[in-house]
């Protein structure tokens, strides 16, 4: 099929705001630090050059249908039907012509390029390379992500800053050694935190349970990077950052449920979760029973 498509028409997506185009209608969207995680509807496209400006993973989770594509700097048009489960990687502002018809739907995971080039650093002890661009792959390690992510969408978020900071770092270690042409050996932490600096983490951590505390902020107050202290702190607690949030704001809540008269809604929204049915599915999780037949056994 001839290309009709002119040379100057070049569209760069931009996934951190809303809309970010008429190209595509979002069904469920979140947003935290650098990580934009979205389930997307997009529109017929007759043909046109695309990219955005955050590096992409597209999963496609619509009936097959048809794609038509040329890679960068590329002069061969490709055609494939694309199933359920391919995915596309594309680095931040790398553009790529196009075409399919219908309205296929897709969960969108966009990471901006200063994380993406802050985990390279700390990681990999290299700038950030640009990704290889990809289209139509399988990749159970994605895919496997892809699941996590869709349960927090429909959780509206519900797991906080400080989860979702996780799930994209473990994506852009992945990205970045599978797909990336820098180094595949990431520097390891050799040793977990001061004694001093974990005291400080933890104390901050009690301190701020309802809030929505962030990787980001416990790195600073640690003096450490992203990747460095979620190692670190794995070291010296075993636990990630988020499962010890958890388990604190867990804590926290078993001390109020026998301590005071506030209902299960008031108790939650207090250590720092964002609806009773959250609280409830995590404090599931780590005591095997739901908030109120805890506090109706032991009172």
């Amino acid at each position: 099929m001839p290309d009709q498509t002119p040379s100057n028409s070049i569209e760069l997506i931009d996934f951190g705001i809303d809309p970010p185009t008429n190209r595509l209608t979002y069904a469920e969207r979140i947003t935290h630090d650098g990580i934009t995680v979205t389930r997307c509807l997009l529109r017929p496209n007759p043909g046109a050059m695309i990219g955005a400006l955050q590096h992409t993973v597209i999963i496609h989770e619509s009936e097959p249908f048809k794609l038509e594509w040329r890679m960068p700097d590329s002069e061969i048009t490709e055609l494939r039907q694309i199933l359920t489960d391919d995915l596309h990687i594309n680095s931040a502002e790398r553009p790529m012509f196009m075409r399919w018809s219908g309205t296929p739907k897709a969960l969108i995971i966009a990471l901006e390029h200063a994380f993406v080039e802050q985990v390279a650093s700390e990681a990999f002890n290299i700038n950030s390379p640009p990704l290889r661009t990809m289209v139509a792959i399988r990749d159970p390690v994605i895919t496997g992500m892809a699941v996590t992510w869709r349960q927090e969408l429909a959780a509206h978020g519900g797991s906080g800053k400080l989860y979702a900071e996780h799930l994209g770092l473990a994506l852009a270690i992945h990205l970045l050694r599978t797909y990336g042409d820098g180094s595949k050996r990431s520097n390891g932490v050799t040793g977990g935190l001061t004694t001093k600096r974990l005291r400080h983490i933890t104390d901050y951590i009690d301190a701020h349970l309802d809030e929505d505390i962030s990787l980001g902020d416990l790195a600073k107050i640690a003096g450490l990077g992203k990747h460095h202290f979620s190692d670190a702190f794995k070291t010296s607690t075993g636990q990630s950052p988020h499962r010890f949030l958890i388990e604190q704001r867990i804590r926290r809540a078993k001390e109020l449920l026998l301590g005071t008269n506030q209902s299960v809604t008031q108790i939650a929204l207090e250590v720092g979760f964002g609806s009773h049915s959250h609280f409830t599915e995590q404090f599931r999780k780590v005591t095997k029973t739901t908030p109120m037949r805890y506090r109706q056994e032991r009172k």
